[in-house]
């Protein structure tokens, strides 16, 4: 999807930018949209919590329309996520 005012909850996005560092998010993560309110505000409020250490991070985020792309259901984003998961295995 490339217009992203179109997300809609439980679309899953990723960071294209590492512009939420300080809330323990970084370029590549993927969240889960809980909210869009692009069109009001230019963000989607959107849900980190299974990647994000509560100690160290904020799970739920609102995120500016620039900094993510939906993932879509091609085989190199469906690659992306496995391998994104992968990282946080217990």
């Amino acid at each position: 999807m490339k217009d992203n005012t179109l997300v809609e909850p439980m679309d899953a996005i990723i960071l294209l930018n590492d512009n939420y560092i300080q809330q323990g998010l970084r370029a590549g993560y993927i969240g889960t949209v809980m909210d869009n309110f692009i069109e009001k505000f230019g963000v989607v409020v959107a849900d980190f919590s299974s990647f994000v250490e509560v100690e160290c991070g904020q799970p739920v985020i609102e995120i500016k329309k620039e900094d993510f792309r939906v993932v879509s259901g091609s085989l190199s984003d469906q690659k992306l996520v496995r391998e994104f998961k992968a990282l946080f295995k217990k």
